[in-house]
């Protein structure tokens, strides 16, 4: 005789699933996937500002070092290591010593084509004497060469290329001013006139050459300052 009771109900009778929840005996039951703990509202902000402080904080490194190691485009951009507005002090002066030496040379260029033309007749106290040929051959060469010398001065303010000939000139303007105190001190006394001219000679050349050298070497010294600043 069978018996009704649940206890003895066979496992299709109870919609084929096992005590665990199973699929039908024998079968294992899938496995559940683990959900994924859900990340508060106040978390998910704090994420978020700090990607975004840490993208900012970033592209500002990355840009100011692109615009320090980028040079400018501008063609008019100062040189490297040179400030703009270092080199116009020591432009001006190169600018006054050039027109000094212009106006020297102008000066002496005057002189020589005066007593080129003229001849001892334009040296002054030789009026009343009389014109000797030797003498007056000589001086007009001499006068050629002044006009040389003149145009050297000139010539050297110009190109300025060649200013290491400027210290051969005054030499030989220097030498001409020791000529005139050797005529002084063996034959007499010459005219006032000659006297300063010799002065002039003898003091002028050496104080150009002092000045030059004090201009070219403030310019290096500026130009070292500029470098290293």
């Amino acid at each position: 005789m069978t018996s009704n009771s649940p206890e003895h109900e066979s496992p299709s009778a109870s919609g084929g699933r096992g005590r665990d929840g199973a699929g039908p005996a024998g079968t294992p039951r899938e496995p559940e996937r683990p959900v994924a703990p859900s990340t508060p509202p106040s978390r998910r902000a704090d994420t978020t500002a700090a990607g975004d402080a840490t993208g900012a904080t970033t592209a500002a490194t990355t840009g100011s070092t692109t615009g320090a190691t980028t040079p400018a485009r501008s063609g008019t951009a100062p040189a490297k290591g040179r400030k703009p507005g270092k080199g116009s002090s020591s432009g001006d002066d190169w600018n006054v010593f050039r027109t000094v030496v212009v106006l020297v040379g102008l000066v002496l260029a005057a002189f020589g084509a005066y007593y080129l033309i003229l001849g001892t007749a334009g040296l002054p106290d030789t009026e009343a004497d009389p014109v000797n040929p030797t003498l007056e051959s000589q001086f007009r060469f001499f006068s050629a060469m002044m006009v040389g010398v003149g145009a050297a001065f000139i010539t050297i303010a110009i190109k300025f290329q060649w200013a290491n000939m400027l210290w051969l000139v005054c030499l030989m303007v220097f030498i001409g001013g020791i000529g005139r105190v050797l005529s002084w001190a063996f034959s007499g006394t010459p005219n006032y006139i000659l006297i300063i001219l010799m002065v002039v000679e003898l003091a002028f050349p050496p104080a150009l050459l002092v000045w030059h050298r004090y201009i070219a070497k403030t310019s290096d010294l500026r130009r070292e300052f500029a470098q290293r600043g």
